[in-house]
């Protein structure tokens, strides 16, 4: 899925875009429980969990 201006979305849930996760990334959230309290991705159904510790890598 991607939002209206093709941006990939990883967390449908909490609408959180790729890049806000390589962002939160960037600024030093390593794991997953640092990128849920910085973007809010995997809080919904977590369906969005393999993506995120893809990027995470």
């Amino acid at each position: 899925m991607t939002t209206p201006d093709g941006e990939p979305l990883v967390c449908v849930c909490a609408k959180v875009t790729e890049k806000a996760v390589l962002v939160a990334k960037a600024a030093g959230a390593g794991d997953i429980p640092a990128l849920r309290a910085a973007t809010r991705a995997n809080t919904g159904c977590g369906d969005c969990l393999p993506d995120l510790e893809e990027l995470l890598e």
